[in-house]
């Protein structure tokens, strides 16, 4: 199992509280009733405290999104009607590549979402360590 997977397994184990969680596919666990899409970004050597996440239309067919940054310590479990928002905000920055997907930072020190131009943002610090 690689580092990435562990840190995964942990936070999964810790936000599911003692229920089982199953794979179902394109980064997605089901816990209880609910679905969770799961990203993780592993530490920046330039800057440990922002770390870049996107938002794509596998993630809004989730009940939460669930953002590891660096370690399983450090964890946003995000309802999908924020991310929902977020993505169909028309200054939210597209990836250049893909015109689907946003590109957003969370800057961990101020538990906030960097998602648009002019700064938009949005705090999220009502979701970090969050569990179901």
């Amino acid at each position: 199992m690689t580092e990435n997977n562990e840190i995964k397994e942990n936070v999964l184990s810790t936000i599911s509280k003692s229920s089982n969680y199953v794979s179902i596919g394109k980064s997605k666990y089901r816990i209880n009733s609910k679905i969770v899409h799961i990203r993780y970004c592993s530490t920046s050597s330039s800057n440990g405290l922002r770390y870049k996440f996107n938002i794509n239309p596998n993630t809004l067919d989730a009940d939460y999104e669930l953002w590891i940054c660096g370690d399983s310590n450090t964890y946003y479990l995000i309802p999908t009607d924020i991310m929902k928002m977020i993505y169909e905000d028309p200054d939210t920055y597209p990836d250049k590549l893909y015109p689907n997907i946003r590109v957003v930072s969370v800057d961990v020190s101020k538990d906030k979402i960097i998602y648009g131009t002019g700064g938009k943002s949005l705090k999220i610090s009502d979701y970090f360590k969050k569990s179901l």
